[in-house]
């Protein structure tokens, strides 16, 4: 069975019980469903408020390493942001 879920610029698919399908556009990311926590708490941590706050006075971007460190993603605001809902909507 083949599940996913889609934001304004990012699509999630999960096709087996612990594998899921980060695509970004321009990328595809596989991910695990530890990794899948490992980016759900990073995001968590860069969109709290003195995060943002603090991301919007200084650079407007952040750089998360995302699969055990196999990927840079370069995220700006908007983009942290449309990601954190597509996570967050996967674990409800």
């Amino acid at each position: 069975m083949e599940a996913s879920l889609k934001s304004k610029k990012y699509c999630v698919i999960s096709s087996e019980r612990n594998s899921y399908q980060l695509d970004l556009g321009y990328k595809t990311i596989e991910l695990t469903f530890c990794q899948l926590l490992a980016l759900r708490k990073k995001i968590i941590y860069y969109t709290s408020f003195d995060k943002l706050e603090m991301l919007i006075n200084g650079d407007n971007y952040v750089l998360l390493l995302v699969a055990d460190k196999s990927h840079l993603l370069y995220l700006d605001i908007p983009q942290l942001l449309d990601l954190k809902d597509l996570v967050e909507s996967i674990f409800i």
